[in-house]
């Protein structure tokens, strides 16, 4: 019985793993907050790469240039700089540039406190 449990849990883990490796979960990625028509247009345009935590605040690389709060770009201005996001607005719209989809790592996780309490 023992067996049989141990490979049925290696075969759903198995399963579900090349689900979750076949997503980049550092590829940059645009979410925004509203939709508009222009999305299409910035989506192409800009990818947050980076986010860097210093002493006097955070600073974002965007589309391979390096931004601060209240620093603009294209139509933009860089409204707040989180820890896992950047928010961006131009007056009457906001969109939120992320790294990565987050989801990818909660999926991950859950397989894994699965698996532990299987054993």
């Amino acid at each position: 019985m023992k067996r049989l449990r141990i490979v049925v849990t290696a075969l759903a883990i198995a399963t579900c793993l090349p689900a979750v490796a076949s997503v980049d979960p550092t590829r940059p990625a645009i979410a925004s907050a509203s939709v508009s028509s222009n999305d299409e247009a910035v989506a192409g345009e800009l990818a947050l790469q980076s986010i860097f935590k210093r002493s006097t605040g955070y600073s974002a690389i965007i589309s391979g240039k390096s931004y601060r709060v209240g620093d603009t770009l294209n139509e933009y201005t860089v409204s707040k700089i989180n820890p896992k996001n950047v928010v961006i607005t131009d007056g009457r719209q906001q969109k939120i540039l992320r790294m990565y989809a987050y989801e990818i790592k909660k999926l991950a996780s859950l397989l894994t406190r699965w698996f532990c309490l299987q054993r």
